[in-house]
């Protein structure tokens, strides 16, 4: 009995630690506006967040976040250990955000008025770079895109969800971009495409990462190559080709 008497206290001690915990896992809520929720249903964000791996503690940036329709899901699910940068140059919107973000007593927001081809989020920082329904708006994606690279962290990726033409009748007409057509633009902007989602209706998820982080990895993967068999003519071959493209 003496023994069961000295392990109570310690399993209670456990029991409110993991209480303390889950608690501070907790997504917080957030009002939505009726237009959001006609949106939600198109694209779900809970889903959308779960396909690109949004986690507790990331750090994300938003870019083209305007009222911030995803910039409060992004912000709950990496909670307070976590940062939502959002990011747009309609000052009006961000402005309408900001008072959001107050009003529902989220502190891990921060607001950034970019430029048109620059956003102007934080260098290397960011665990992913996030933008929705905005991508086909833009006059000039290319320029912009490179000037997010800058900001991600060594293991750090774009996801972008845009509407596909192929999947919507009203697609061409607005605009949409093509998965041929983001495979180019993004591969001018330095990233490749490393996984496209395709189970909304309407859009596809795109998620990159940048090209000089993938030729890293694959020259680490040659060189290991040529340690275990240095007789390896591909593994050789395929070293110097990445040499010569990285700077």
């Amino acid at each position: 009995m003496k023994h069961i008497r000295m392990q109570t206290p310690r399993i209670a001690i456990i029991g409110i630690l993991l209480a303390i915990q889950f608690l501070g896992a907790q997504e917080k809520s957030f009002h939505i506006e009726d237009w959001e929720k006609r949106l939600n249903k198109r694209q779900p964000p809970v889903k959308i967040m779960d396909a690109i791996g949004v986690k507790q503690g990331m750090i994300i940036g938003e870019v083209g976040a305007g009222t911030g329709r995803m910039t409060m899901w992004l912000a709950s699910r990496v909670g307070d250990s976590g940062k939502v940068y959002a990011n747009d140059i309609n000052k009006k919107s961000l402005g309408q955000l900001r008072e959001r973000s107050k009003r529902d007593e989220f502190k891990n927001i921060e607001i950034i008025v970019g430029e048109m081809e620059d956003p102007k989020l934080p260098a290397k920082t960011l665990d992913i770079a996030f933008m929705i329904n905005v991508y086909h708006h833009l006059d000039e994606p290319v320029p912009l895109i490179r000037n997010i690279l800058p900001s991600l962290k060594s293991s750090g990726v774009l996801a972008i969800v845009e509407c596909d033409p192929d999947k919507v009748d009203w697609g061409k007409e607005e605009g949409c971009t093509g998965k041929k057509d983001m495979v180019k633009e993004l591969d001018k902007a330095g990233f490749k495409i490393i996984r496209i989602e395709t189970f909304l209706n309407e859009d596809n998820i795109y998620i990159a990462k940048p090209k000089k982080e993938i030729r890293e990895k694959a020259k680490e993967f040659y060189q290991k190559t040529l340690e275990l068999n240095p007789a390896s003519k591909t593994a050789k071959m395929k070293l110097d080709e990445l040499k010569e493209k990285m700077p």
